[in-house]
């Protein structure tokens, strides 16, 4: 598993995590200030998956990595 693809997994589960926290925050009526941390935190790391890619992040990268972490995970 590349370097481009840890970046991008991290990326993903950071944003999806952010998102999630955010939605949390708001229908609570509590600060949203740790979604917002993790949201600038994996825009970061969309930003360095971006800048190591050759063609620029594409949609079909995605699930290829994520396939490759369950091998790895698996094997």
């Amino acid at each position: 598993m590349s370097t481009y693809e840890t970046y991008l997994l991290t990326a993903m589960a950071l944003l999806i995590v952010s998102l999630l926290s955010g939605f949390n925050a708001v229908t609570n009526r509590r600060s949203v200030a740790f979604a917002l941390v993790l949201f600038v935190v994996g825009g970061f790391a969309l930003y360095q998956a971006t800048t190591l890619s050759n063609g620029g992040n594409l949609a079909e990268d995605i699930p290829v990595a994520i396939y490759k972490l369950y091998a790895k995970i698996v094997n």
